[in-house]
């Protein structure tokens, strides 16, 4: 048998022998471009003509080239088994432990885009993670996770440092209500009592979050794919897998030690 890691196993049987279910026994001319050709096409275009995908996610090809290995089907329906599976998002999910987040910006974006998926009914749904792994087999990579560390700056007014101060009030139903109100004194020219300072992320951190989102349900996907597949297959023995779920973090401590190695070096 031969040994394999699931990432391999998984582009194997998404791009050399699952795009052959749906293709019909001598159809297509001979010239007719070949499976992988047209698999890259679509990564390229983004787009395939005429052409939709087949029960497992991928793009049929055009030329009969025989019956899917045994192995490859068995992977493309534990796959489509992922559909039933709901993820969840964890109370103080952190993706971002290696920035510093002095006024705590970038917790509180991360809560906001955790707090859209749980009003959502609070799961990912398991659709989303089967496309994902099927789209990292053919693009023979999982998300892109690097992203730049985002600079908090002050909340300004008229082009100078805004003051804020907290308020109390009572609403309609006599209860007492907390709000923000301006905490600049104009006719003294100076801030009041209590008044502080806000800052705010010059970038926005959602499509970073998102992405790291995604390469830890990747991660945990490969896994859970490794642990169902082992012993099932026909012709291929899995590697052992250990799911990298900080990969940023492994970067994080490489620079550490190349600061320390410089600092020694003078």
């Amino acid at each position: 048998m031969k040994k394999i890691s699931i990432e391999e196993l998984l582009t194997w049987a998404f791009t050399m022998e699952l795009p052959k279910v749906g293709t019909s026994e001598g159809s297509g001319p001979s010239a007719a471009p070949s499976t992988w050709g047209i698999l890259s096409d679509v990564i390229t275009l983004g787009t395939m003509v005429d052409k939709s995908p087949n029960v497992y996610g991928v793009i049929s090809g055009y030329v009969w080239e025989g019956e899917p290995h045994p192995d490859a089907l068995i992977v493309g329906a534990t796959v489509r088994e992922l559909d039933d599976r709901d993820l969840d998002i964890g109370d103080g999910w952190n993706p971002f432990p290696e920035w510093e987040d002095e006024h705590g910006l970038i917790r509180e974006e991360v809560e906001s885009v955790a707090n859209y998926h749980r009003e959502r009914g609070g799961r990912i749904n398991g659709r989303h993670v089967a496309t994902l792994v099927t789209s990292a087999a053919v693009l023979r990579r999982g998300p892109d996770w690097t992203a730049e560390e985002p600079r908090a700056v002050m909340v300004m007014n008229a082009g100078k440092p805004a003051w804020f101060v907290k308020r109390k009030c009572r609403d309609s139903l006599g209860r007492l209500v907390e709000y923000e109100d301006n905490g600049f004194d104009k006719r003294r020219h100076k801030p009041v009592k209590g008044a502080y300072r806000k800052y705010r992320l010059k970038q926005s951190l959602r499509a970073a979050i998102v992405s790291r989102m995604e390469w830890q349900i990747w991660q945990s996907a490969l896994s859970e794919l490794r642990d169902s597949l082992s012993g099932r297959l026909h012709g291929h023995d899995l590697l052992p897998f250990r799911p990298n779920m900080q990969p940023w973090m492994t970067i994080r401590k490489c620079e550490a030690v190349n600061q320390d190695i410089d600092i020694a070096a003078e």
